[in-house]
């Protein structure tokens, strides 16, 4: 019933529909930097393609987390405690990437070729960066979301 209700709107049709097209583009780059990864023929360009793969699956992470909190709170409309939960998540998370990045590109400097090693700065650069927009993105809007989820929960008490 509440899943018809959702669909009966022609805007979220059109929303679901961007949302779908969008995610056939992400996994259309991921599935290209896992071919580009089979195709490598150094450890270099197994490596890049790699810290690609990586960049794109954290931007869709924390793109996809963010999300989650804006549907949460101004498209259902409805106070729930998950909304500052997943913002804890969206932070906790972006630490351990953080910390996993550090360790990783260590990693990749261990395995990539001399040749290449003037190379590595951009590679690490590329793994850094990546993510950073969707988490500088949720991290400037949170605060206004958490503000008003919080209205939201003064009106429902004052409704109920």
């Amino acid at each position: 019933m509440e899943l018809k209700k959702f669909f009966s709107k022609g805007e979220n049709l059109f929303t679901m529909g961007c949302l779908l097209i969008l995610a056939v583009y992400v996994g259309w780059l991921m599935y290209r930097d896992v071919c580009r990864m089979q195709e490598a023929t150094t450890q270099y360009d197994y490596y890049q393609n790699l810290i690609y793969l990586i960049e794109n699956i954290a931007r869709t992470y924390f793109s996809c987390i963010f999300l989650l909190m804006v549907f949460l709170t101004y498209i259902n409309k409805q106070y729930s405690k998950w909304c500052i939960r997943v913002y804890y998540l969206f932070g906790v998370s972006a630490l351990l990437f953080f910390g996993w990045a550090s360790i990783f590109s260590k990693n990749v400097f261990n395995h990539i070729e001399p040749q290449f090693v003037e190379n590595f700065p951009r590679m690490v650069h590329t793994l850094y960066v990546g993510p950073l927009y969707w988490m500088i993105i949720g991290y400037f809007f949170t605060p206004k979301i958490l503000k008003d989820a919080r209205k939201l929960k003064e009106e429902q008490d004052l409704t109920i």
